[in-house]
């Protein structure tokens, strides 16, 4: 069985300033740990994908980038420079809509007189970084579109930020002004799309549909302050997302020192910490979660239900609800602990047949 994506990546060689765009890329698609130091310290701690990047050394022949591109149902292709001639059969192969470009970084040959700004607007240190989220978030799109569950309108690949209003409303606007400045560098092709209630729900609506609508296609990106919990709506908006098995990414924000015991199952969901005002990595890890488990939902057989976070008993109660439709739940690993299992067996039978409940690693090929 193919994989479904890979990353192809042509650049130039002998620009040892091009070395970092390659090891960030392989960072984010197929994880590792970079010391603080490092300028992959911004999505440092990323996890394995298992979506390999690829760098030709020599240039492709036809035979070659035929047998390349078949090496996975999907290719996609990052271009750093100008086009290259080893790589010109290929990107003929795979189509304009799979090829990410990406200008070069300019070099300064003062030290003491500023340099030009980069045509696209990014700063030469976030660069490696946001060509990163720009392949991530075009890979999310096509598998996407390509699932059995999938859609032509990439809205459905929305960030949908939750957050309450008393005390995260200046974090909310800050991710979106990162968000807007991410969706400017290409005019809005790389499609860094987000939901928020202030500027998307058109007056007049019935809000309660839009948001639960907006929730179940969207990444949940949950600011957790203090008041987050306390706030009626922002616990719907979880819980709609969890029964639904939508991607979730908590940010913890708050400040105490002590926190009473959670409303809310958010032991369920990766958690990232901005203590450093980085808000990138909110954006890599959002899209980490989500491109797992679209690549494992593309090896998943009919009746497997995949859910990007452990499963809890609302997104366990919604597939058993929903009847014959799915016999097995996938979740990622580790495995859950035998006596959370024998304790939510109640709800597992209950459908017809009774579900089961696997890690992705019992998915061959993942």
């Amino acid at each position: 069985m193919r994989t479904p994506l890979q990353i192809v990546l042509f650049r130039d060689l002998a620009n040892r300033q091009l070395d970092i765009y390659a090891e960030t890329l392989r960072l984010a698609f197929e994880g590792s740990a970079d010391s603080a130091d490092s300028p992959n310290a911004y999505i440092s701690e990323a996890i394995d994908l298992g979506i390999r990047v690829l760098e030709p050394i020599d240039e492709l022949v036809e035979g070659d980038a035929l047998r390349l591109n078949n090496g996975a149902r999907h290719t996609i292709l990052v271009i750093i420079g100008e086009q290259e001639i080893k790589g010109r059969i290929l990107e003929s192969i795979v189509g304009e809509t799979k090829i990410l470009r990406v200008p070069l970084p300019l070099q300064n040959l003062d030290d003491h007189v500023q340099g030009k700004r980069m045509p696209d607007g990014v700063e030469p240190a976030f660069a490696p970084i946001v060509t990163a989220l720009r392949a991530m978030n075009l890979a999310r799109s096509i598998l996407f579109t390509n699932s059995e569950n999938g859609s032509k309108d990439l809205d459905n690949l929305k960030l949908f930020i939750s957050h309450a209003k008393l005390d995260g409303l200046a974090m909310a606007k800050s991710f979106i002004g990162l968000l807007q400045q991410l969706q400017g560098i290409d005019k809005g092709k790389s499609k860094f799309e987000f939901f928020y209630d202030h500027e998307h729900i058109t007056p007049g609506t019935n809000w309660r549909d839009v948001i639960r609508s907006e929730v179940s296609l969207s990444v949940l990106i949950v600011l957790r302050t203090e008041a987050y919990e306390n706030r009626y709506w922002c616990r719907k908006e979880y819980i709609w997302a969890e029964k639904c098995g939508m991607p979730i990414i908590v940010v913890d924000l708050r400040k105490e020192q002590y926190h009473d015991r959670a409303l809310l199952p958010f032991d369920i969901a990766p958690t990232v910490r901005v203590h450093d005002g980085n808000l990138i990595r909110i954006i890599f890890h959002a899209f980490a979660t989500h491109l797992r488990v679209l690549r494992v939902m593309s090896e998943a057989s009919v009746g497997i239900k995949v859910l990007p976070n452990r499963p809890s008993v609302f997104s366990i109660g919604e597939v058993c609800r929903l009847g014959g439709s799915y016999q097995k739940i996938a979740y990622p690993g580790p495995r859950l602990a035998e006596a959370y299992i024998r304790a939510i067996d109640p709800i597992l039978s209950q459908a017809t047949p009774p579900v089961e409940l696997i890690t992705y690693d019992d998915i061959g090929g993942y």
